[in-house]
């Protein structure tokens, strides 16, 4: 199945990468980044990997997540859609997820 990063994923995803090369180095953020990345491609094959996300209870909105960051992410019929990546520690009750 394919993965597919929404526009709001990638804008995420960049920030990061961002912030991250702003506190460690450009280096050091895209290896970050790069990881994370490979982790969300396993997804192809793995669909169901991550766990369903909690505040939702859908069982096909679900996430990946690390020690510092909860990849988001919708099961579609055609498709993986990452939906966003957040740090781990802001709650997800003031991210709305699209219904489509």
């Amino acid at each position: 199945m394919n993965v597919v990063w929404s526009d709001e994923a990638v804008l995420a995803l960049v920030a990061l990468e961002t912030k991250l090369a702003e506190r460690y180095s450009e280096t050091k953020a895209a290896e970050i980044v790069d990881d994370l990345v490979r982790r969300v491609d396993r997804l192809q094959d793995h669909p169901q990997l991550g766990r369903a996300v909690p505040e939702y209870g859908q069982w096909q909105l679900r996430e990946l997540v690390d020690k510092w960051n909860r990849v988001l992410y919708r099961l579609r019929p055609d498709a993986i859609e990452i939906v966003t990546v957040v740090p781990a520690r802001v709650p997800l009750d003031t991210i709305e997820p699209e219904n489509d």
